[in-house]
Order: C-alpha cells, then structure tokens, then sequence
C-alpha cells in the first residue's frame, strides 16, 4: 500500500510530467535538458533509444570497445559515450547513471560514461515515457537553448530576421532565427546547403536540427544546423499582406 508521502510524490509527478512516476526517486538525478560542457559528478535516469560497439586502438596500442548512442528523459534526447562496454547499456532499457560527465562533441552536448561511473537497469519502469515517445524531437525555446549552450535533435519555430552575404563567401548566406526569447545562427547540413537559396528576411520557418556551440575570438557561438526546415509561405504571405494595407489604410 502506498504510504501519503509516497501518493503526494506520486501527485506532484503527475502534475508535472503528465504521467505517473514509478521509476524509484533521487533528489540527485539531473534531468537531460540542460547539462552543461564541463559539468561531472552527473546522476540521471533514462531510456536508451540507440546504442552501437566500436573497437578500438588505445595509445598503448590496447584494443577495446567503447559504446555510443542515444538515452532520453521526458525532457530532452542526449548523446552519449561510454569509454567501457557495458552490458547494461542495451536498446529500450531504462537506466539509471550515476558520476557521469558532459563534454562536447562536435558542438553538442554529450553524456560521457567513464571508468568511475556507474549503470544500471531499473527493472519496474511503469510510467517512464515509451521508446517510441523519447525519438520524437522536443520543441524547445531559443532563449533556453542558449542558456543551455546547445541541443540535440530538437525543434525550432521563428522568424528570420537577418539575411546577409559574408564578406569572401559568395554562395554563403549568414542566416539568423529568432523566435523571441532570443536569436541564434541557422544553417544547413552539408547535403542540404541549396535550401539557403529559398531563405529570406521575414520568412516564418520550422526547424528540425541540432544546436551546436563553437568557440570564436567573442565568445560561445551557437548554430541551429538544420536537417529539415518547412517555410510557412503562407503565414509570411498574410503578413506581407497585413504590413501592406497597414500601410495605405
């Protein structure tokens, strides 16, 4: 039978999440939303949505596996990169991380598994957000993101507000999105750089991507790199048209 405190925990997972929580609670877990670049000593729980084994070749000349893949929470999807093969990291199975890391890859945050971390599986995970759930991308918003210094596979939805040409790069266009809470540069996966082409100012676009961060001579830099984008032609007609007739009535 479920004690008071346990039903009030019970209600206050609820209200949140929209679903009841059953996976055991840690006031020590760290949701995957917002775990920052240098940040250790990471506890969480998720399900693991991808994994892969890869041998290889130590400094030393030692041949191991190491382990990289996807884990998810109800808040976001991260990466991760286990340095040891673990059997726990498995495909659908909740987990539970303790004395993780989070370091970059390629711009993106990443949940780093070393030797000093450890995992397991919660077995009784009624209540945790399906396989199927987790892969579906989160909307998110910009200004978030960038308090957050990056995201992975997420959804974006503004306005271009700036459409310019850098100096030297002719068949560049440095774009920028901003949905108001704040602004970030956008551009295009490598097999998708023609989409540039159909961009102008004013344009109302939904974005699918990842949010990467690079260091410049000003700072931390982040760029949503979209791997599909759909232009709302039909919003930016109306608005053109709602800006002409204000004008002239």
């Amino acid at each position: 039978m479920l004690n008071y405190k346990h039903t009030l925990t019970m209600q206050r997972d609820y209200k949140k999440h929209g679903f009841f929580s059953f996976v055991p609670s840690d006031s020590r877990n760290r949701e995957l939303w917002c775990l920052k670049h240098g940040e250790s000593g990471i506890n969480s729980v998720g399900r693991v949505l991808e994994v892969s084994r890869k041998g290889i070749k130590t400094k030393e000349g030692e041949e191991k596996v190491v382990l990289s893949g996807i884990v998810a929470d109800y808040t976001a999807k991260i990466p991760f990169f286990s340095w040891e093969e673990r059997k726990e990291l498995r495909k659908d199975k909740v987990v539970q991380i303790e004395n993780a890391y989070l370091k970059r890859w390629n711009g993106v945050p990443t949940l780093h598994i070393g030797k000093n971390t450890s995992v397991s599986i919660i077995e009784n995970y009624i209540g945790f957000p399906s396989w199927t759930v987790l892969m579906k991308p989160k909307k998110r918003a910009i200004g978030e993101i960038l308090n957050c210094e990056g995201a992975f596979d997420v959804i974006l939805e503004g306005d271009i507000v700036s459409v310019s040409q850098p100096w030297g790069e002719r068949n560049r266009k440095r774009i920028v999105l901003d949905d108001g809470t704040g602004a970030l540069f956008l551009e295009f996966e490598e097999q998708k750089k023609e989409q540039e082409a159909d961009i102008s100012f004013g344009m109302p676009v939904r974005a699918r991507g990842n949010v990467v961060a690079e260091e410049s001579k000003n700072g931390l830099v982040l760029k949503l790199i979209a791997e599909k984008l759909k232009i709302s032609r039909e919003a930016f007609m109306i608005r053109e048209l709602k800006n002409f007739l204000s004008r002239y009535t």
